[in-house]
Parts: structure tokens; C-alpha cells; sequence
């Protein structure tokens, strides 16, 4: 009895650090197509746009780092601090889990008074509140396909996102169409360790920042929609494997460029048509350039497409977000700030303390 209650005592104290596995896995995400990425093809320093965007996330020790070749995040949930590592400019700083609620804090406040400006102003001006979130309709769509995916066993989610056009936009205009086509795996093996990190800290930072939603306390109609939302969003079972983004948007209609080039080729008929009978006449040509001098000149006509501005529906941006790499084999110097770095301070506490 007193072995299994030895055994017993051991699973309490130590378990929790037996139970600490490494984890890691890497998120690629590449622009496909979409109107933007044809729009800055030939833009100076835009070619980076249809680079592929890659970060590996990293569980150790109870911590977590997210890093790319640029830069990196650590958290901490035990020492309650998150590190910041810019390995370009060789420079990191350090935000406690405190020095973030007070940041928070201060943004909130300074969000709040913007707010109350902008209920002030459209007070004054007679012009009721708008809730912004009202244009925009989300569903999610279980699609009961499945396939397997990197050896993992996935199920197919549609996610919609409907926003309709902008207030000044002429009557009929199309709806705007967000899709996010995912294919979900109930879990991955280890990312339990991630979910556990994020737990922790979300517990922390509840203790140090408790209270009400103040989205709910100064524009309940916003949080009412943004709760149906989320309550729509909690459909999506599972961790994205490979998922597909489309974002749509409007752009103006392109003229009709077969008839526009026929009424030009009429116009340029009927010019030479009178111009060359004013050159058989016996002032010859400079009858007919007296004849062009004489004549006024036809204002253009304008068309239904320049007299009306027409929007239409179109993809913006499309693209390809997909997990691969997973494994249980963590490099501990990740999770270290390199030799030499200089500490600097952090951007969010610099951004909070601007009055």
C-alpha cells in the first residue's frame, strides 16, 4: 500500500513536466492570384507579395516561440512574459503579462474616447449610428467530404463571407463573396501542447485583466453581432490542414471594348467620307480644311456605362495556407535570444504611452 501510494504521489508532483512534450509544425501561406497580386507585379518592392510566407510554431519546456527568418515570438506563460526577437536589426525586447494589460488599458481607453468623438459628431449631424459589422453575413457549411491530407485525416468546411456593397454604390450593385475553403483535422499529434500554452496564458491574462466586454458596454449592437459570429465560427471543428482563402471585393466594370472600337471605326467613316468630298470640290484642299474650320465639331456622346458608374464582383486576393513539418524534435536555442542582441524597448508599451 505504501508503494502505490508512493507511486501516486510521484504521477501528482512530477506529472505535469513528464507530461511536457516538444512539438513543432510549419504554416506556409502563398499568394495564388487574385486582381492585387496582378496590380503590384510590376510595383518597385512589391515582388515579395507572391513570395511564400513561412513561420514555424514551437512548444519546449512549457514555452512557445512562432519564427520566421526575420523575427520571432516567445511566451512564456510561467515567467508571464512574451519576447520579442528581430534578428535583422539583432535587437529584442521583453513585455511582461502585466505591462500588457496596462497596455491594453491604455489603448481601450484611448479607443473609448475616439468612440465618443465619433458618437458626438454623427449626434450633431443628425446621422444615426452605424453598426459595421451589418454588411457583412457569415455561414459555415459542413460539406461531409473528407480526404486525407499529409496523413491526417481531414474534413472539408466552407466558410462565407457576404459583404454587401458600400452605401454610395449604385442600386443592383453584386454582393461582394469571402470564401475560406478548409479542410480540418479533429487534432494533430502534439499540438495539444500548443492548446495547453494558450490556456495558460489566457488564464493569465484573464486574472490580470477581469471586467465586462467594453465593445458590449459602448456599442452593444456590435457585440451582439460579432457574438452571433463567433457562434457561427464555433461550427469549425478542428485545426486547418490546408485551406483555401478568396477574397472578393468590387472594382468598376471595364468598358465594352468591342463596341466602343465599332462606334470609333463609324466615326472615323463618316469623317473621312466628308472630308474627302470637300476635297473633290474645286477649292480643293483647302476647302476641305476650310470645310473642317466651318463645321463644329460633335461633342461625344456619352454612354449608359460613363453616365452610371457600374461596380462588379471581383477576387482580390487568393490564397494557400497549408501545415506540414510536424514533428517532436525541438531545437532549445529557438527559444533563447542570440549572443549580442541589443534590448530595446517594446513597440506596443511606446504605442500605449502616446498621448
Amino acid at each position: 500500500m505504501r508503494r502505490i501510494a508512493t507511486v501516486i504521489l510521484t504521477l501528482v508532483v512530477f506529472a505535469p513536466a513528464v507530461l511536457r512534450a516538444d512539438f513543432s509544425y510549419t504554416q506556409t501561406t502563398r499568394v495564388t492570384g487574385g486582381s492585387l497580386l496582378n496590380m503590384t507585379r510590376f510595383m518597385p518592392g512589391m515582388g515579395s507579395l507572391k513570395d511564400p510566407q513561412t513561420h514555424t510554431i514551437a512548444v519546449k519546456d512549457g514555452k512557445m516561440v512562432t519564427y520566421d527568418k526575420d523575427m520571432a515570438s516567445i511566451i512564456d506563460p510561467d515567467a508571464e512574459t512574451i519576447t520579442q526577437i528581430d534578428f535583422k536589426k539583432k535587437q529584442y525586447s521583453v513585455m511582461t503579462f502585466n505591462e500588457m494589460k496596462q497596455a491594453f488599458q491604455a489603448m481601450q481607453q484611448q479607443m473609448q474616447q475616439a468612440q465618443a468623438q465619433l458618437q458626438q459628431a454623427q449626434a450633431q449631424q443628425g446621422a444615426p449610428a452605424v453598426n459595421p459589422l451589418d454588411s457583412i453575413k457569415i455561414s459555415v457549411n459542413d460539406t461531409g467530404q473528407s480526404k486525407v491530407i499529409s496523413g491526417l485525416n481531414t474534413k472539408q468546411f466552407v466558410l462565407s463571407f457576404d459583404i454587401a456593397p458600400p452605401p454610395d454604390a449604385p442600386s443592383g450593385s453584386p454582393v461582394a463573396k469571402t470564401t475560406m475553403d478548409a479542410w480540418l483535422a479533429p487534432t494533430l499529434p502534439g499540438y495539444e501542447e500548443v492548446t495547453q500554452v494558450g490556456l495558460k496564458m489566457a488564464s493569465k491574462m484573464g486574472e490580470l485583466a477581469p471586467g465586462a466586454n467594453p465593445m458590449a458596454m459602448f456599442r452593444p449592437d456590435v457585440a451582439k453581432t460579432a457574438s452571433a459570429m463567433a457562434q457561427e465560427l464555433s461550427k469549425m471543428k478542428g485545426i486547418a490542414v490546408y485551406e483555401t482563402l478568396t477574397m472578393g471585393g468590387f472594382a468598376p466594370q471595364a468598358p465594352n471594348v468591342g463596341e466602343a472600337a465599332k462606334d470609333a471605326a463609324k466615326d472615323a467613316a463618316k469623317d473621312a467620307a466628308v472630308q474627302g468630298a470637300l476635297g473633290r470640290s474645286r477649292l480643293g484642299g483647302l476647302g476641305g480644311a476650310l470645310g473642317g474650320l466651318g463645321r463644329k465639331k460633335e461633342e461625344p456622346k456619352q454612354t449608359d456605362q460613363q453616365q452610371e458608374r457600374v461596380l462588379q464582383p471581383t477576387t482580390l486576393i487568393e490564397q494557400v495556407t497549408e501545415i506540414t513539418n510536424l514533428s517532436s524534435t525541438v531545437d532549445a536555442s529557438r527559444f533563447q535570444v542570440p549572443a549580442g542582441f541589443k534590448q530595446v524597448e517594446n513597440e506596443l508599451k511606446k504605442l500605449s504611452q502616446q498621448k
